[in-house]
């Protein structure tokens, strides 16, 4: 049975359309659930890492304070004697006591730290501050201390929850302690080692226990508990639950309902960079079902109200549309064949008079906009050789100028003024000669001060040798085109040697002639070799994201001379390693000579 095109319209266009509504309202729904749980992880993990920060920023302040106390001269020394004497004298440990006790009170600057013994290189405490410790008290033998207690660095460190049991009237309290080494005042005597440990008070990082909010925040010190908020409606086996993955180091997890708790539990755990704890965010799922069934509901809404719609317009849009479509996809195919004459007709429809004289301005300024984005584009590159060109390495520049701090420390005026008047020449010519292109002779000229500038900072080590074609002197380069090589050879090549040799060489052929820079340095391997080799052939070297001095050299070789233009490297046993710069000759010109100097 035959029907008309306007019924095909309306039917196929209410299919498809319909069929895109749903399929894509589906997608829509299957990728809020999954990622409903990722939001939420999200969230979560911004709050833990906020109080990781909040956290982290308290220990921090312990850890100065504490370094401050343990490097103070006058207990370095009071320590010092108490671990080098066996019989202590009565007269100047008590002078050493007035010292520790004053300068120990430093640590009252914070207002939370309890408690604070200096412990000696016997594992028993030399001195203390705040409570009473325990006389003989070894903390060598609690595996609390020997684990904080690395004598292998000089870090700072942080020790779990622990007993206080080395205290005499706190003993069935826990804390947690900071332990900062004391060196010995003899810097060569490294055996010796005492320990400050400071208990501090965690009621700054801990203290709000009301758990408001859906999201819980739990502190763990490995795998035990430091802190839960009050109201936290977790059963016995959840908090089980979570101290296993901890243990499996899990980053995050569902904590499935219970017997004592029918809520779920979503758990992203991350650990503090200072002080090693697992800082855990917790929030209940219930949210997250919630907002699934709210999402699921809006979705299928709107797909139902876009079926109805779709019904509704697809016969008035296929009436209003159909016979200037087709006189318009007419049109547009002459265009896409080729042709830019193409006149369109009137039509009725406002729309498809505004696309018909669209079209027609798109036809009158194609190729006018095409012109301006092809030079747009040439303008942009050039001055991204400009960049490239006028670019001096800081470190370089911060390298010279520390020979000269040392030079005019030294008084060696001579080389201050040789120094300065090299880095002169070096600025004027990489900052403000003007030129894209220069003679190969000044390039090389700004080359050879590089060098004398360099070796003032390498004590003359670096010897070379520049020889050019008198027929190549005026040929015209792309400014700062060597020094970037010569500089490669003496960051790299010499790096394990005591001196160097480097040789700038030219070569006229007939029909190419190059440049060589060779190094007497450290050899390529072979498998570095090919790499940068087959980088440099590449089309698209620009994208790599090693050897950027080479690959910027060789782009601008080829954006300058032609495909045929480039570098190459040669590196192996019993030879130099050196970077070959070859340039063809044009057939028009077999030179480009530079600006007569007459």
């Amino acid at each position: 049975m035959k029907i008309s095109l306007r019924k095909q319209m309306i039917i196929s266009f209410s299919a498809i359309f319909i069929l895109l509504i749903v399929l894509f309202g589906s997608l829509i729904l299957k990728y809020n659930i999954s990622n409903y749980q990722k939001q939420s992880y999200d969230y979560i993990l911004k709050i833990v890492k906020a109080n990781i920060l909040l956290i982290d920023n308290y220990f921090e302040q312990l850890i100065n304070v504490s370094k401050i106390v343990a490097s103070d001269s006058d207990i370095m020394k009071a320590v010092t004697y108490r671990n080098s004497v066996d019989e202590v004298d009565y007269s100047v440990e008590l002078y050493n006591q007035r010292n520790v006790a004053s300068k120990i009170k430093q640590l009252d600057v914070l207002g939370s730290i309890e408690n604070a013994l200096i412990i000696g290189n016997n594992n028993e405490y030399l001195y203390y501050y705040g409570s009473s410790p325990v006389k003989g008290y070894n903390f060598g033998e609690q595996e609390w201390f020997a684990k904080a207690a690395v004598s292998e660095d000089q870090f700072v460190r942080f020790t779990n929850f622990h007993s206080t049991d080395y205290l005499l009237n706190h003993w069935s309290d826990e804390t947690v302690s900071i332990i900062t080494p004391i060196f010995d005042a003899n810097p060569y005597n490294l055996s010796k080692r005492a320990y400050l440990m400071c208990d501090f008070n965690l009621d700054p990082i801990i203290s709000d226990r009301s758990g408001k909010g859906s999201t819980q925040i739990a502190i763990f010190d490995g795998i035990h508990p430091v802190h839960f908020a009050d109201n936290s409606r977790l059963s016995q086996s959840q908090k089980e639950e979570i101290t296993r993955a901890l243990t499996e180091q899990t980053k995050s997890f569902v904590l499935p309902k219970s017997k004592d708790n029918p809520v779920s539990y979503l758990v992203v755990n991350e650990t503090s960079p200072i002080s090693g704890w697992s800082i855990l965010g917790i929030m209940p799922l219930t949210e997250i079902e919630q907002m699934r069934h709210t999402n699921t509901t809006f979705v299928m809404t709107v797909i139902v109200i876009a079926c109805i719609l779709v019904l509704l317009f697809s016969g008035w849009i296929s009436r209003s549309i159909l016979v200037p479509m087709h006189g318009l996809i007419a049109k547009f195919n002459e265009i896409a064949a080729g042709n830019r004459d193409v006149v369109f007709q009137e039509s009725k429809s406002v729309e498809i008079n505004t696309i018909a004289a669209t079209a027609e301005h798109m036809l009158t300024n194609m190729n006018q906009l095409t012109n301006e984005i092809v030079e747009e584009q040439k303008k942009l590159a050039t001055e991204q050789f400009k960049v490239l060109q006028h670019q001096i390495n800081p470190h370089f520049l911060n390298n010279v100028l520390q020979s000269i701090k040392a030079m005019a420390v030294c008084g060696d005026v001579e080389s201050i003024s040789r120094a300065t008047t090299l880095l002169g020449k070096i600025l004027s010519y990489s900052v403000y000669n003007p030129y894209e292109q220069v003679e190969l002779e000044q390039e090389l000229a700004y080359t050879e001060n590089y060098i004398l500038l360099q070796n003032i900072r390498f004590n003359n080590r670096i010897t070379y040798q520049i020889d050019c074609d008198e027929r190549l002197r005026s040929f015209l380069v792309p400014k700062l085109m060597i020094q970037p090589l010569v500089e490669n050879a003496i960051e790299h090549g010499f790096q394990q040697q005591w001196e160097g040799h480097i040789a700038i060489v030219t070569e006229d052929t007939e029909n190419e002639f190059y440049i060589a820079v060779a190094n007497n340095g450290s050899v390529v391997d072979a498998y570095e070799v090919a790499r940068l080799n087959e980088m440099l052939s590449s089309q698209d070297s620009y994208k790599q994201k090693k050897s950027i001095g080479l690959l910027n050299l060789n782009q601008r070789l080829k954006s300058c001379f032609g495909p045929h233009a480039g570098l190459k490297v040669f590196s192996r046993e019993g030879m130099n390693t050196s970077i070959v710069i070859t340039i063809p000759k044009r057939k028009e010109n077999q030179y480009v000579i530079g600006p007569h100097r007459g």
